[in-house]
């Protein structure tokens, strides 16, 4: 059963138990990124397998001196679990490939990468290195972020229980912060999730 309060009650509630609210911090507005590069085969369309796919975007972290950082990530959608990430002051073709290259090295190998259609995810380095490892890369829709919807509550997520309650001076403050996230959430978030519904 719903039950509706008012906004007295519940800061007399949240007073009586020593409780503020976190706001999240303006945000200045982030970099953009385009490119030019023709519609790429969609691979995935009208597929609800995910079996051996691995979703892969980067999203922009701000620090308190107004730079950004960048954190690249692949993602597991059907285990709901990080392969590998990695962050940057920068967003360069070697950077995102080099996420791609440390799952392979811990033999993560999938059937297919999913990413949108960013510079970096259509660069030839990018393109040259699941080829050459025998991975098939399928491209969202140009405008449509839903078809890597995924990645992308995974990063929204990410910001909501992390990165808008932090305040990051340096880019070591970022790896710390999200190193610990990533074990969290890959170890032991996944789980009690699985028992809260068990218990259900």
């Amino acid at each position: 059963m719903n039950t509706e309060v008012g906004d007295r009650l519940v800061w007399e509630l949240m007073n009586e138990m020593s409780l503020k609210s976190r706001m999240v911090r303006k945000s200045y507005k982030k970099p953009m990124t385009t490119t030019d590069t023709p519609q790429k085969l969609n691979l995935m369309k009208n597929s609800d397998d995910l079996s051996g796919v691995l979703t892969t975007d980067i999203t922009y972290i701000q620090l308190m001196n107004i730079d950004w950082v960048y954190l690249a990530t692949l993602y597991d959608p059907e285990k709901r679990r990080v392969v590998s990430y990695g962050l940057s002051s920068e967003i360069t073709k070697e950077f995102t490939t080099s996420v791609v290259v440390k799952a392979l090295r811990a033999n993560s190998k999938p059937k297919m990468t999913r990413s949108d259609m960013g510079s970096q995810y259509t660069s030839s380095l990018f393109e040259g290195t699941l080829q050459n490892a025998g991975i098939d890369h399928s491209y969202s829709r140009k405008g449509h972020p839903y078809d890597n919807a995924r990645i992308e509550s995974f990063h929204a997520l990410i910001k909501h229980e992390l990165i808008y309650h932090e305040e990051y001076r340096t880019i070591d403050d970022v790896r710390e912060s999200i190193e610990w996230y990533v074990n969290w959430y890959n170890n032991e978030r996944i789980s009690s999730r699985i028992e809260w519904l068990q218990a259900s």
